[in-house]
């Protein structure tokens, strides 16, 4: 059995899996949860939660547990470490917040619908930025962490291609 604490949006979790022949029980917070897990790309699947789907598509962020989940066209953060590790951080008083980078960039290529901040906004962890529309589905990016927003480097309207930057932190 692996224990996970897992951190959602700024929301802990404290999940258990059990790995069994054809499928996994994760406990989330002491509540148990039928897991069956379906490759279907190499970053994507289909994850079968308590009898219901939800497709997703994970990728690492290159730095240590944290991964970005899209999930119902939502840019989810998630950061994932072993319980254990966590339990002696936090008795450490050493802090996880996210580093946030100064410049924020395109997760994946797709067309601006929409900017929901400007200079000068102040953002925290979860909180809307952008939304992209890329593969006809609208994904919302989030911020990773608190910040100022000190440019806005794209539009409503443009094409941005994987990795162009899009706003601009102080």
């Amino acid at each position: 059995m692996s224990r996970y604490s897992v951190t959602i949006d700024g929301h802990e979790f404290d999940i258990e899996m059990e790995y069994r022949s054809d499928h996994m029980v994760a406990t989330v917070n002491g509540r148990e949860r039928l897991v069956r897990v379906h490759k279907l790309q190499e970053t994507r699947a289909l994850l079968v939660i308590d009898h219901l789907s939800h497709e997703v598509d994970i990728q690492a962020t290159g730095d240590g547990g944290r991964k970005i989940v899209f999930m119902q066209g939502t840019e989810i953060p998630v950061a994932i470490e072993d319980y254990n590790l966590a339990q002696m951080r936090k008795a450490a008083g050493i802090g996880s917040e996210e580093e946030v980078d100064t410049v924020f960039v395109a997760p994946m290529p797709g067309l601006i619908v929409e900017i929901k901040v400007a200079p000068g906004d102040t953002v925290t962890a979860g909180q809307p930025l952008v939304v992209v529309e890329a593969m006809k589905m609208e994904n919302i990016l989030k911020a990773k962490g608190t910040a100022t927003v000190k440019a806005v480097r794209i539009a409503a309207g443009q094409s941005v291609e994987k990795g162009e930057p899009l706003i601009e932190f102080e």
